[in-house]
């Protein structure tokens, strides 16, 4: 039962982020955005650091560090046109 709640918390998190990142980007809210790094963090660094030790999968920790990237550059952008 342990393992199947696992699973519904990080699909949770995975389809929270999705729809935050495209409500994010629609509204252009970086709020929304850094929340959506926030939620895909833990799914994809499980995936990244399991041990495995394979590249393809340690690459999966770069969607979440790009949504962060976006959502830094979306405030600072912001930031820029109100002064």
């Amino acid at each position: 039962m342990g393992l199947f709640l696992m699973g519904i918390l990080l699909w949770s998190l995975v389809i929270a982020s999705v729809i935050l990142l495209f409500y994010g980007l629609w509204k252009r809210s970086w709020k929304a955005l850094a929340w959506s790094g926030a939620a895909l963090l833990l799914p994809m660094g499980l995936i990244a650091f399991d041990g495995s030790g394979s590249m393809w999968f340690t690459l999966s920790i770069v969607p979440p560090l790009v949504i962060f990237a976006a959502a830094y550059y979306m405030k600072h952008k912001s930031i820029q046109h109100q002064h």
